[in-house]
């Protein structure tokens, strides 16, 4: 039976507004805090991981680190996560040429139970899209199973950037999982001073249920240290406008918690 025929949702526009990057600044986490949308997941190896509290909190699982500052390490020893530095890579291209299967999944089940001991995780989504590569995506299923969490599963692979030779296994994989498959919108990639105008839109959406992830982040001294932190910034301007907040209002708000008991029950 389709997820939002379970939650008696048919026909209505559904929304789970994801907070990403959770962990990495205090201006990420403040953001957070001050918007007030529950649903959003946690870099663990990030400086401010134990700092980010909230209801519906998942692992947004590691394997790359791609700013000059802050750099992310492995929590395991494996040397084909890490650069001559000891830090992830920087690139998913060079993650997906070295990463072993046994040290990937070492590293991610470590990422899982840290995040246990911080908070009690509903969901499993990917920094970057790093378990893209086939073999890399099995594990991730396996590991949201495993630990009876949410994995975030894309509707759709167009326009995520994913490598041609990947797509057909990574289609066939998505065709079997046993978990619901979300309509991606990710403003990311828009200038800035477009981000307003993107959520405005949002109000003509048809039906269904939909996965949209933001970066927001406040306007501080340290937030300001990412090279992107003016999309940040737009997306915590854009989500706290008075009308952006009306348009989101028009849609059944879902979070990650409410899936998992329907999958699961109550844990």
């Amino acid at each position: 039976m389709d997820l939002l025929e379970r939650l008696g949702l048919l026909g209505r526009r559904v929304l789970l507004l994801h907070h990403d990057d959770l962990g990495l600044t205090h201006a990420q986490n403040g953001a957070y805090q001050a918007l007030g949308f529950p649903t959003g997941s946690v870099l663990v190896p990030g400086a401010w991981a134990s700092g980010v509290r909230g209801e519906d909190l998942g692992v947004h699982l590691v394997l790359t680190s791609e700013w000059p500052a802050p750099r992310m390490r492995p929590l395991t020893p494996g040397e084909s996560l890490r650069d001559e530095a000891g830090y992830f890579p920087s690139s998913l291209e060079v993650l997906w040429q070295n990463a072993r299967l046994e040290e990937v999944e070492r590293e991610l089940k470590a990422q899982i139970e840290a995040a246990k001991r911080l908070f009690s995780p509903t969901h499993l989504d990917t920094h970057q899209g790093a378990v893209l590569r086939p073999d890399l995506a099995e594990i991730y299923v396996r590991l949201a199973e495993e630990y009876r969490l949410v994995p975030l599963i894309p509707e759709s692979l167009e326009g995520l950037g994913v490598p041609p030779v990947f797509l057909p296994e990574l289609e066939r994989l998505m065709a079997q999982v046993p978990f619901p498959r979300v309509r991606f919108l990710d403003p990311y990639g828009l200038p800035p001073e477009e981000r307003l105008g993107f959520y405005l839109d949002l109000a003509n959406l048809p039906p269904g249920l939909y996965y949209l992830v933001h970066h927001s982040a406040l306007p501080t001294p340290e937030g300001r240290a990412l090279p992107d932190w003016r999309t940040r910034e737009a997306d915590y301007f854009a989500l706290a406008h008075p009308e952006v907040r009306r348009v989101l209002s028009e849609f059944y708000p879902l979070t990650w918690r409410a899936v998992r008991e329907v999958l699961w029950g109550a844990s």
